[in-house]
């Protein structure tokens, strides 16, 4: 069975937890198929695991607008939680867990399989802070034909974790074929998940928050970044999270009190004192994630 590739995952208390829970469970909790496709529905069986089910849906729409105008095959990589369970976002957040892990080596006729994320929140408990989903997340996947004349196969290893009071690590074998001139839509599913992805800032929408300055401190004894950001339609639950190059840790924004430079704005700082990779972090970008109550958007930051 394949390992989880766990990474640079800090040992928190949530992350001894979550190890103690490998364990457990005999390192994995298997998955097994449940339930079918609806008649008539480009999607796989569901695949029930624990406190979960996970499965591929897919369709084919021509310029999505997203990216560089995405034309083709628009598959999502579908989880549904029972009640009081989370998954993961690609970084999980400082209590420990797994990011989502999507192996589509093993399809056929596809040269490029992107996957992007939707906008996570800040999900808090005794532990501490995680990121990621509650309740059900789709995954959009942007599918490229290595032949469009051809059909195509998206056979996909899939491991992610889910959590409530202790954390199960699972993985799901997936199939679906796309036949080459299905003219199937893509899912609305799949469609609410691609509106609910950050946007770049030349794609920023009017109620996408956005980043008005920052101030990377990396040289004194208390490294830090500072953050002001814009959140159209209120901030008091506007978020900030962050991810870097090569999985470098950054720790978690945190919110400062008081208010931001503008209105609708909020400050947050990254405490770069436990930074064990500090140097490491020097010269390169952080993507910076911003959540807010009408929108959610992206961006890149130098740290010089």
């Amino acid at each position: 069975m394949r390992l989880l590739q766990i990474g640079r995952l800090r040992k928190t208390c949530g992350f001894q937890r979550f190890m103690a829970a490998l364990f457990l469970f005999g390192l994995f909790w298997p998955v097994s198929h449940s339930g079918s496709a609806e008649a008539g529905e480009l999607a796989s069986d569901w695949v029930r695991g624990h406190a979960s089910r996970v499965r591929l849906v897919a369709g084919r729409q021509i310029g999505l607008g997203y990216g560089a105008g995405h034309s083709g095959i628009v598959a999502g990589v579908v989880i549904e939680l029972d009640d009081g369970w989370k998954t993961y976002w690609r970084n999980p957040g400082e209590a420990g867990g797994v990011p989502p892990d999507f192996d589509f080596s093993k399809s056929v006729n596809v040269a490029g399989a992107k996957v992007i994320y939707p906008a996570p929140k800040r999900i808090s408990d005794q532990t501490g802070d995680t990121i990621g989903y509650k309740h059900a997340v789709v995954f959009p996947v942007l599918v490229t034909p290595a032949k469009a004349s051809e059909p195509v196969v998206m056979n996909l290893e899939f491991a992610f974790g889910v959590c409530a009071d202790i954390c199960v690590p699972a993985e799901a074998s997936m199939s679906l074929e796309v036949p080459a001139n299905v003219s199937e839509k893509v899912p609305e599913e799949v469609l609410e998940a691609m509106d609910h992805v950050p946007r770049e800032v030349d794609a920023r929408r009017q109620g996408d928050p956005k980043l008005v300055s920052f101030k990377a401190d990396l040289e004194s004894k208390a490294p830090r970044i500072d953050l002001d950001v814009a959140f159209p339609g209120g901030a008091e639950n506007g978020d900030l999270f962050v991810t870097s190059p090569d999985g470098l840790y950054v720790p978690m924004a945190k919110r400062v009190a008081g208010k931001g430079s503008e209105e609708q704005s909020a400050q947050f700082v990254i405490d770069l004192r436990d930074a064990f990779e500090l140097d490491e972090l020097k010269g390169k970008k952080l993507t910076l994630t911003m959540v807010g109550a009408e929108g959610q958007s992206q961006r890149e930051i130098d740290l010089k």
